[in-house]
């Protein structure tokens, strides 16, 4: 394979900061126009209900330290009709374009081990199978189980994890423009988690914890609305404190997979 070319990896870098500008400016402040659209907190036993699953057997409101959560506990009983994530929890009634996300989430183990029992009995865990990949997924613009795209933000990125992917009728493929190597999501801790979507300019960037600078960027992102949610390619995890800022949400009863 031919070396980029000094002027090559010069446009390259100004991609990226254009890229970083673009989306930096909104990691500040919300942009003008837009409202809270939706709050979550699952301190309410009906709270569950906000929700469309692709198996509601492997969800539960869990409680811990006297707070309140939706918890991913296993692997759902799904087969999507392409390869993509098993794991799905969609906000119901409501659809966005553009939007501002924020959500605690706490990545709690691989597959249905929980990390502190895998770390156990994985002195080695770099060496385990699935520790690379142990993710949370971001879904939104989620149109049908065919066509939407979902943020996969994971331990190690490679062709299948740590990027912003696509599905449209086909198996999910990578669109990511940005990425890091990865995130440590540590050992039962939970991060703070902000998604920027801006449809007009088909861009979209995630924020881990620092709140100033995305983790990962994607440009000539399709799907301009659709649902929001949460879940994981097949791992587990926990979801709390949701809320969604937006110009608008748009109603829409259409419900999937149960």
């Amino acid at each position: 394979m031919t070396a980029p070319t000094t002027n090559q990896l010069q446009l390259a870098t100004c991609i990226f900061v254009g890229l970083i500008s673009l989306v930096s400016l909104s990691a500040l402040e919300l942009p003008e126009g837009y409202a809270l659209q939706y709050e979550q907190s699952f301190n309410s036993k009906n709270s569950y209900d906000d929700f469309m699953m692709t198996d509601s057997s492997a969800w539960v409101l869990k409680k811990k330290k006297g707070n309140q959560f939706l918890a991913l506990e296993g692997e759902s009983k799904y087969e999507p009709p392409h390869r993509s994530p098993l794991n799905i929890a969609l906000i119901k009634g409501m659809t966005f374009g553009s939007f501002v996300l924020e959500v605690d989430i706490l990545q709690s183990g691989v597959k249905g081990t929980p990390i502190a029992q895998f770390m156990k009995e994985n002195p080695d865990p770099t060496k385990a199978g699935g520790y690379a990949h142990r993710d949370h997924c971001f879904f939104f613009g989620f149109i049908d189980p065919a066509h939407y795209m979902y943020i996969h933000v994971a331990k190690t990125g490679d062709n299948n994890a740590h990027n912003v992917f696509v599905v449209n009728e086909s198996p999910r493929t990578p669109i990511t423009d940005f990425r890091t190597v990865g995130v440590d999501w540590g050992v039962n801790i939970w991060r703070k988690i902000r998604i920027v979507r801006d449809a007009a300019k088909s861009t979209v960037a995630l924020y881990f914890d620092d709140m100033l600078t995305p983790i990962m960027i994607a440009d000539d992102v399709p799907f301009e609305q659709g649902f929001i949610g949460f879940g994981s390619f097949d791992d587990i995890g926990w979801v709390d404190n949701i809320k969604i800022w937006a110009p608008e949400s748009k109603t829409n009863t259409q419900t999937f997979f149960e």
